[in-house]
């Protein structure tokens, strides 16, 4: 079955994601092992580093982000771009400016599968 969620049925709040708050919209949960949200991250925002114990990917849908894989040099990702994150792979985000993302990850909560 076909599931919609107009902008107007969309449901922001308070998270804590790493003990940072930020706003997140959660826009598909547990189906097909498939988890996606928007989040909103203000101008100098960092995400300590971390690791997904599954693949993410995060799609930049407004402002810049600065994205230093470990051992790397940083990445700086703006409006339009797009990174992948591979299970295990420790990371740091930085918001540059406003940002908007939609992130997408193999969902690993067994409460949320159908």
């Amino acid at each position: 079955m076909t599931r919609y969620l107009p902008t107007e049925e969309q449901r922001w709040t308070s998270i804590d994601v790493r003990g940072i708050p930020m706003q997140a919209c959660r826009l598909w949960e547990g189906d097909h092992n498939v988890e996606s949200g928007l989040y909103r991250l203000p101008a100098g925002l960092t995400i300590p580093s971390h690791h997904h114990p599954c693949w993410c990917q995060v799609f930049v849908v407004q402002g810049t982000m600065d994205v230093q894989a470990e051992g790397e040099q940083p990445h700086t990702i703006t409006a339009g771009g797009f990174y992948f994150v591979e299970p295990g792979d420790t990371h740091r985000e930085t918001a540059l400016e406003d940002s908007l993302l939609l992130v997408i990850c193999e969902e690993d909560r067994p409460q949320f599968r159908r």
